[in-house]
């Protein structure tokens, strides 16, 4: 059976996983890397891992990473009435909170609710126009009060996602929560399916990570265990071609993946990342000799692991592909079928290179002088 992109993205986006309660991607990811990986396994704070390609111990180790978490929230307080307040897990739109329905992960089940709004025809002044902070919302689940949510399985604690499923747009876009990172992690498989049989040159870990939405050093603990001499990280990045943002820059829906140039936290530079410029020809030479699609892209205000990554070990060169999408970390992310697909090719376009055409050394265990990046 041939791989789908569609299906297998489809197939995860449904899947409710919050910073720190990755099990149900988890299972999906540990499932298939297993079909034709020659090693897999999740490590204690849950991490999975998949190696294919050499098993030349001296090989050159590729990275290819991407997270399981979602951006949602926790429940902070039941109170008496039944309504229960809540605190934010990674970074959800605040403007798109107000009126969202979301799935939270009861103890005996799913149980659905939605964060309340005050009545618009009793809203007055600022409250029909601006947003309310997290601490004055709440979610209703239809209990009668506290005791009667206890008795559903809620407790303080209980995660809580956004909810929408897929749906299919025009001209192959795709809408629906998770996009980031489900995209990416849609990308590990079809990689994996791609390289499970080939004899490579190198060896290949796929990595698909936790915690990114919260900490972005989950994956840290896989890095001190594979030790990889370069990394390449798919996440999403925002779409610069809505009203909004047209004038911002040039990365656009449908138009390719975005190779990083650099990127940082919006509240500093103290975390992010300025691709070795050999590594961004290296990707542009991959993408041109098989006819992919690529755009550069420059993004204040996107970290993503790599910012961690690289300053581990002795240096790991790092590099981010980005897959555009509209409306970050709200219920109604967007993005494109083609983009992935295109993500897809290049990724196993790169696993299937030569050792020497990576712009970094093998790390041999001996001191030797660093290859120029």
């Amino acid at each position: 059976m041939s791989f789908s992109v569609q299906e297998t993205l489809f197939s995860l986006l449904p899947l409710n996983a919050i910073s720190g309660h990755e099990n149900s991607v988890a299972e999906v990811m540990l499932r298939e890397f297993k079909r034709q990986a020659k090693e897999v396994w999740r490590d204690r704070l849950g991490n999975v891992v998949a190696r294919y390609g050499s098993d030349n111990p001296n090989a050159l180790r590729l990275m290819m990473f991407a997270h399981m978490d979602e951006v949602g929230f926790m429940v902070r307080k039941i109170e008496p009435s039944g309504f229960l307040r809540f605190e934010r897990v990674g970074g959800p739109a605040q403007v798109t909170m107000s009126g969202s329905v979301v799935t939270l992960a009861g103890e005996n089940g799913p149980v659905m609710g939605c964060i309340g709004i005050k009545a618009y025809h009793f809203a007055k002044g600022d409250e029909r126009t601006q947003s309310p902070s997290v601490d004055k919302l709440w979610i209703d689940i239809g209990a009668k009060d506290k005791a009667d949510a206890q008795r559903m399985g809620i407790q303080v604690g209980t995660p809580v996602t956004l909810y929408n499923p897929p749906q299919l747009l025009a001209n192959d876009l795709v809408c629906s929560k998770a996009l980031d990172d489900r995209l990416g992690c849609t990308a590990l498989l079809g990689v994996a399916d791609a390289i499970g049989a080939a004899s490579l040159d190198i060896a290949v870990y796929l990595v698909a990570s936790v915690q990114e939405e919260f900490n972005i050093r989950g994956i840290v603990p896989v890095l001190r265990r594979v030790k990889p001499d370069l990394a390449i990280g798919i996440d999403i990045t925002p779409s610069c071609d809505t009203p909004d943002l047209q004038d911002y820059s040039e990365v656009r829906i449908n138009q390719g993946v975005g190779i990083t140039c650099l990127n940082y936290h919006g509240r500093g530079t103290l975390a992010g990342l300025i691709t070795p410029p050999r590594l961004i020809q290296m990707l542009e030479q991959t993408a041109l000799a098989h006819h992919i699609p690529v755009q550069r892209e420059v993004a204040p205000g996107v970290i993503t692991e790599t910012g961690y990554i690289q300053v581990e070990q002795d240096g790991i060169p790092c590099a981010s592909l980005s897959i555009p999408c509209r409306y970050t970390h709200s219920p109604a992310e967007v993005a494109s079928l083609r983009d992935l697909t295109d993500c897809i090719r290049l990724l196993t376009a790169l696993a299937g290179l030569p050792a020497e055409h990576f712009p970094v050394e093998p790390d041999s265990g001996t001191t030797q002088e660093a290859h120029p990046l």
